[in-house]
């Protein structure tokens, strides 16, 4: 079942003044969304999209490009959009959340009543006829069934040179402006006229009683469409000013019991119930449906995780900042008796707000260039080849960004990278607000990147990235990955995939986009980040050769290395351990080999007889990544995709052959990091970290969970979290969350928040059991507010507050239900921890209770000896008897 339509209806808000009629064939060759935009510039304020010879998958293609140019120009809420005679792709659309209002539909098509039946009460119909005749006709239509007519043609036309006026007597002629007049006051609709019509038509026109004119040449066909509309819509408004048209009149209950009967029986039944547990399970539904929707949502975390900056003045032999490192501070209640508490200060990697179309300020651009060791240059040139075939087929790419635009740098006269000014004693800014951060001395944070076993992605050309670090010595991190594919998501869903995963706690983000607008959707990403970007540079690469593995070449993957470089990618996933002698020891596995790159580089190895270029260009990827500061995620190419294959000869001899890849990278002043594991049995989890850390000289390890049962699919990011956990406790550095979808489907918004959250807990977890300073303090705050019945507090310092107060409130709704001392699963009379504070109002503190328990020891000891010299007694007559 399609979901509802999400956008309001136009039905009482169009504008019919200047209505621009388009499609790819009038447009000079020129993309039809680039005409529309300049159209909308000029002032158009209505849009007909008119293609007679697409089918309806083009059509749809062509209705997202439109509806997102009116969205970025900001008139979605003033421009209707309808799509003429194909109510059918109408449909789709809407059932697809696109924004299309309506249809435009002629005399033989489908029938008014049939088309308002289809899409409802909300859609805007529009209805061609040219005569009086026809006029009455429409008239006697159910109310509400169209909103306005379309007359013409005022003069033969190129797009329509068939129109023209028939009458009932067979006569043929054109619109004149008494007819137009006769037209507009015998219907009951505004009326558009057209056809052929020119700049000198709009004042004549504008004297009559049309709503409007509509135009598809002139505009079109325009060397300057903006120009051009805005003429006309000038001459227009010369004599009618401001003035709008009225709208069709509707029942007050809208026309949708008239001109849809079916829906209304279809709602109504939707809302009957046969018997009484029908009616209580719906109920039930409807509840769970309100908690979920609720706990989707961010409102409480966002009033309550509040962003804030500590300042902190820094100074090196290159200058001196005033650095502003993030922090999240949660405010508590005050205990109840005690006094107040102070507020609860957290690591943050949320970064500022911003309109994502402007994108985040450079942060870090004065510290690189007051190093004075990079240059700008021009860079490579920007191909459509860059975003995929589909681009280049319409001739741009679906959003192009537009906001901040940089020239690339790259490092002049030595590496630029934060481990070859460690290593040469070089406490950078990044280093100080990373140690801010960690709340660690910086040389620590120095000494770390020095060694390699920490590593600090931030690209040169990524100035908006917040420093972080990775290794063992830290935090552990969380990377969310994202990205859209051939199937399914947009520009617009990625953008707010990565938002939401840095709201929720992500230190990284990985775009693996494998769709359109592969080039694109990275600038949007980046540009949009406060976090470092990591990519497998190896799907832009095949999508730039058709998705032929065979064809793929050592200079074409390198010229997208630049390119991901030159937009500021901060680490590249690089499989470069899958080698040709490796790929037959995956021959007899179960699952083969599950990375994407392994995969991908296996087969070219085996098609073509030769090592892997990835492995014999390796120290040529050194030298560019040393240019731009990347660092390498030395890929897991042939990790095990189940149980069944773990810790098997492929796995364990590409990790030897990372080992040596580290060292060569290390030589370059390159940071690196090493992937694994996949799948492998809880049992060996501890095997594979330490086994990482002696054969890779303890560069940080950069694990997918591992996942520690194959059998649950909808729920691998739990089963992949408990082997996240024990694998952090041991070392690894960064955990790679797994969304419910895994191994399913691409992961929603939703996916995206619960993944990140089950990640949060195993970083969490990971940092208690390594007695990591200051990692059980939230525990210990949000223990507290617990056993003190400071409900808010409880909520506010979990992780996720809304889904924490969405249960809570599922069965204690109420206000008051929030200082209670009980919560639904215990009641008043059996909570454990109001039983406690009871005890210790009755009986006191520790040593008050202590005094107590000595009392009932002496109590139970003189009882003792009572009953002893009473047995004594006892025993003693009963002998004297004998």
């Amino acid at each position: 079942m399609s979901a509802p339509y999400p956008y309001a209806s136009m039905r009482d808000n169009f504008d019919l003044s200047a209505y621009f009629v388009v499609g790819p064939e009038d447009t000079k060759g020129r993309p039809i969304a680039d005409v529309v935009e300049e159209a909308l510039r000029g002032g158009a304020t209505f849009i007909q999209l008119r293609a007679k010879n697409a089918d309806a998958k083009e059509l749809t293609t062509m209705a997202q490009d439109i509806a997102q140019i009116i969205e970025d120009n900001d008139r979605a809420d003033t421009v209707a959009f309808v799509i003429d005679d194909r109510a059918d792709v109408v449909w789709q659309c809407r059932s697809k959340g696109v924004k299309v209002d309506g249809v435009h539909i002629g005399q033989t098509d489908m029938e008014p009543r049939q088309v308002r039946t289809l899409l409802g009460p909300d859609a805007i119909i529009g209805l061609s006829a040219e005569t009086e005749s026809l006029v009455s006709l429409i008239n006697e239509l159910p109310a509400g069934c169209i909103d306005y007519i379309g007359a013409g043609p005022l003069h033969r036309s190129t797009t329509k040179p068939e129109a023209i006026v028939v009458e009932d007597d067979g006569s043929k002629h054109l619109l004149t402006l008494d007819l137009i007049n006769t037209i507009c006051e015998a219907s009951d609709y505004p009326v558009v006229v057209g056809g052929g019509v020119r700049l000198q038509d709009i004042a004549p026109l504008a004297s009559t009683k049309a709503a409007g004119w509509f135009v598809v040449s002139a505009i079109a066909g325009a060397d300057d469409p903006q120009a051009a509309t805005r003429t006309m819509l000038d001459a227009w408004r010369g004599v009618r000013g401001e003035a709008k048209h009225g709208y069709a009149p509707r029942p007050a209950d809208d026309s949708s019991q008239a001109a849809a009967p079916k829906v209304q029986e279809q709602r109504k039944e939707a809302h009957g119930f046969l018997n009484a547990k029908e009616a209580k399970d719906a109920a039930r539904l409807a509840k769970q449906q309100a908690v979920d929707i609720a706990a989707r949502g961010s409102k409480q975390r966002d009033k309550v995780h509040i962003r804030k900056i500590r300042d902190v003045h820094f100074e090196n032999q290159h200058g001196a900042y005033d650095l502003q490192v993030p922090y999240t501070e949660i405010v508590l209640e005050d205990t109840p008796g005690q006094g107040p508490n102070e507020p609860f200060r957290d690591y943050n990697t949320e970064g500022p707000a911003c309109d994502p179309k402007v994108g985040l300020d450079p942060l870090r651009l004065d510290w690189i260039h007051d190093r004075n060791d990079t240059v700008t240059y021009t860079g490579r040139s920007r191909n459509l080849a860059d975003d995929g075939k589909t681009a280049i087929k319409r001739g741009k790419a679906t959003k192009e960004w537009r906001g901040r635009h940089h020239e690339p740098m790259r490092g002049s006269n030595h590496p630029v990278t934060q481990m070859w000014y460690a290593r040469h004693g070089i406490v950078t800014p990044e280093m100080r607000y990373v140690a801010e951060r960690e709340r660690c001395d910086v040389e620590l944070v120095r000494s770390e990147l020095a060694a390699g076993r920490a590593v600090m992605p931030c690209n040169i050309n990524h100035p908006e990235s917040e420093p972080m670090i990775i290794g063992e010595q830290f935090l552990v991190k969380l990377n969310a990955n994202m990205g859209n594919s051939a199937v399914t998501s947009s520009i617009d869903d990625e953008v707010e995939k990565l938002t939401w995963a840095t709201k929720w706690g992500a230190d990284t983000v990985m775009d693996l986009s494998t769709g359109n607008d592969i080039h694109t959707t990275r600038e949007w990403i980046l540009r949009n980040s406060p976090v470092p970007i990591g990519t497998v540079p190896m799907y832009q690469a095949l999508e730039k050769v058709d998705d032929d593995a065979t064809k793929l070449s050592w200079e074409l993957f390198r010229d997208t290395v630049i390119e991901q470089c030159e937009q500021g990618v901060d680490y590249m996933t690089i499989h470069a351990g899958v080698l040709l002698r490796y790929v037959p020891l995956t021959a007899d596995r179960v699952t083969g080999i599950v990375s994407r790159g392994g995969s991908i580089m296996a087969q070219w190895c085996l098609q073509h007889h030769q090592e892997s270029f990835l492995y014999t260009h390796f120290d040529e990827l050194c030298e560019i990544f040393a240019r731009y500061d990347v660092a390498f995620s030395l890929g897991d190419g042939l990790r095990p995709g189940c149980l069944a294959d773990a810790n098997d000869a492929a796995q364990l001899s590409e990790l030897m052959t990372l080992g040596e890849l580290t060292q060569r990278a290390w030589d370059h002043d390159v940071q690196v990091m090493v992937e694994g594991p996949g799948h492998i049995p809880f049992d060996t989890v501890r095997m594979n970290i330490e086994m990482e850390k002696a054969i890779c000289k303890n560069a940080p390890f950069y694990t997918l969970g591992p996942l520690t049962t194959d059998t649950v699919p909808g729920y691998d990011h739990i089963t992949s979290a408990i082997g996240a956990v024990e694998i952090a406790r041991y070392g690894t550095a960064m955990l790679c969350y797994v969304t419910p979808k895994e191994h399913l489907g691409l992961p929603d918004k939703d996916d995206v928040k619960q993944g990140v959250i089950a990640y949060k807990i195993a970083c969490h977890a990971a940092d208690i059991a390594k007695h990591h300073p200051h990692a059980q303090d939230r525990d210990l705050a949000i223990s507290k507010a617990r056993f003190e019945f400071r409900w808010l507090d409880q909520f506010n310092l979990s992780y996720d507050p809304d889904t924490a107060i969405a249960f809570h409130d599922e069965t204690l709704p109420a206000e008051p239900a929030k200082m209670a001392h009980f919560c639904s699963m215990c009641g008043p009379k059996f909570c454990s921890m109001a039983i406690s504070q009871n005890i210790r109002k009755q009986f006191g503190s520790a040593s008050q209770q202590r005094r107590v328990v000595s009392q009932a020891e002496q109590i139970i000891a003189g009882s003792h000896a009572v009953t002893e010299a009473a047995s004594g007694a006892a025993a003693g007559a009963a002998s004297g008897k004998e």
